[in-house]
């Protein structure tokens, strides 16, 4: 399994490379960042001493070293200096930057499967589609991180621990997220959710964009020891093939009645990506919300076709 990071020095590539390392999920891993060449120098040194033990080749490249990857994970990306109301703010900024990595994918991995994590998340992978050319069954936008945070706080509100709780967040990796109480398992069972605690966890779900941008701000770090664990979930269930449920921002085709438009659902992963794409059945409040999701995503969607010239598609 080779697998490309481009973005690599960031702190969502960096902790990526270290997570895919560390489990051994790949033979070979490329990190691309040429804005930073001797930071990307030390990692690969210090990435290489570290993982010794596991055989596996670390190792710096240009784009044209992304050849024959199984994998491309696209971290690369910018954000501006204050606090974001929306993470849609930096999609001009980040649309040229899928653009020239698309223009790599399609000359040296036309196969590759492709994880975008860089936000916004939603419009990016839908721009990754119409670029590259690729089945949008190999796109992937990485959304686990909503999913993750929503299990923690079912979690504390059952009183219980986060491994027996399962549960997922579709719609927009954003601000308009939608969490499925009617996902929630405790122990692979249902649950009973009063409508008190539906209620708090809304409030907690729809605080943690303006937490984590305060945080990003203050800090200059974003979401990427959790990020790391998603990307890495998302390469094992690709290189083994298990069938897998995950969220992922996918291009829909009419699934959930949504057409030219990237946006998290569930979808079980294999190696060749998406397997299947799940129209889970919502409750009346959940299909309302992730309508709202969906009117919140159009006009980026629309953005982003004017901007690469493909209104057509």
């Amino acid at each position: 399994m080779k697998i490309t990071i481009v973005g690599a020095t960031g702190n969502i590539g960096s902790a990526a490379t270290y997570a895919i390392a560390s489990q051994g999920l790949a033979d070979e891993i490329i990190m691309i960042d040429p804005p930073r060449p001797e930071l990307l120098k030390q990692y690969v040194s210090d990435l290489t001493s570290a993982f010794s033990h596991q055989d596996v080749l670390v190792r710096a490249g240009a784009d044209k070293d992304m050849k024959d990857s199984d994998i491309v994970i696209n971290a690369a990306g910018v954000g501006p200096p204050g606090i974001m109301k929306s993470r849609l703010e930096v999609l001009p900024q980040n649309i040229p930057i899928v653009r020239s990595i698309c223009h790599n994918i399609r000359e040296c991995c036309p196969d590759a499967v492709v994880i975008t994590a860089s936000n916004p998340v939603c419009p990016l992978n839908y721009a990754m589609y119409l670029c590259s050319g690729l089945d949008r069954k190999h796109l992937l936008g990485y959304s686990a991180n909503d999913s993750i945070r929503f299990r923690l706080l079912m979690a504390r509100a059952l009183g219980v621990k986060t491994s027996r709780i399962e549960a997922f967040v579709v719609g927009e990796h954003g601000n308009s997220q939608v969490p499925l109480f009617s996902s929630v398992r405790l122990d692979g069972k249902p649950v009973d959710i009063s409508e008190e605690t539906r209620r708090k966890v809304r409030r907690q779900v729809a605080r943690i964009p303006r937490e984590l941008e305060e945080m990003r701000v203050a800090t200059g770090r974003t979401a990427a020891w959790t990020t790391s664990i998603g990307i890495a979930a998302l390469c094992r269930a690709i290189a083994s093939g298990a069938a897998r449920v995950y969220p992922c921002s996918v291009v829909l085709d009419g699934e959930y009645g949504v057409h030219q438009m990237s946006i998290s659902v569930p979808v079980v992963l294999g190696k060749a990506g998406v397997r299947d794409i799940l129209e889970w059945e919502l409750a009346p409040d959940e299909r309302r919300l992730l309508k709202k999701s969906i009117d919140a995503l159009t006009p980026a969607m629309r953005y982003v076709a004017e901007f690469l010239g493909k209104t057509g598609k």
